[in-house]
């Protein structure tokens, strides 16, 4: 991973604004928060597991769902983030990774002598670039399906649907008046719309995983990147 995604960072308002609220509701609140981690960040941590030299400890979802059950309902793991100044990705492959040494010591008190040299060994860095990969897949769907239920919501389902026929489908629209009965100039600025939709909530997540609003423009253009 880059120096830049390993370096500390001041704790943004946003993601510390969103958190704070969130927990104020209590275990309703935490329940919110945990399954945004879970729902961006699960699959990219199987992926880095798969990936690293520990791979051979168990299989990927126990690895992952072990992990997230004992971190995400600790009551100090969010204020312990905050302060480290972390973005949320690395907090959480560092602690993962720490989980894993975990569960070679309990493995190894089972009687699986097998281990010593993993638990002593550093873990290779070589999964960093598929977990980045990962992430960014990850970020997208999860925006993707929060624009689309956004838009459903508000009574802009044609606007979503519109939105894949042209970006997606490739449909010019000129093509698309008869099939929406709309205008070009209409159809346009529905996608306009939809597109915003979609931006907004692949910010906000950029934004959650604990990056300065000034550096969001760039994070999108390296997620586009790190995807191809």
């Amino acid at each position: 991973m880059s120096k830049e995604a390993d370096k500390p960072d001041a704790f943004p308002k946003t993601m510390g604004t969103w958190i704070d609220k969130q927990l104020q509701e209590g275990s309703v609140g935490r329940d919110v928060v945990n399954s945004h981690i879970m729902s961006v960040y699960a699959h990219p941590l199987k992926i880095y597991f798969l990936g690293s030299s520990l791979r051979t400890l168990g299989e990927p979802d126990d690895m992952v769902d072990g992990f997230f059950a004992s971190r995400l309902q600790k009551e100090s793991y969010f204020d312990q983030w905050k302060e480290s100044g972390l973005r949320l990705r690395r907090w959480l492959i560092n602690g993962f990774l720490f989980h894993l040494k975990e569960e070679i010591r309990r493995q190894k008190r089972h009687g699986d002598s097998s281990l010593d040299h993993e638990l002593h060994s550093p873990v290779d860095a070589s999964p960093d670039l598929d977990f980045d990969r990962a992430w960014a897949m990850s970020m997208v769907q999860d925006a993707w399906r929060d624009a689309a239920s956004s838009c459903d919501e508000e009574g802009l389902g044609n606007h979503w649907r519109l939105f894949i026929r042209h970006h997606v489908d490739g449909v010019p629209y000129k093509l698309c008046v008869e099939e929406f009965d709309v205008s070009p100039s209409q159809a346009a600025v529905m996608v306009r719309t939809a597109t915003g939709r979609f931006k907004n909530a692949l910010r906000m997540r950029i934004l959650l995983d604990g990056l300065h609003e000034d550096d969001v423009d760039g994070e999108l253009l390296r997620l586009m990147e790190i995807m191809q």
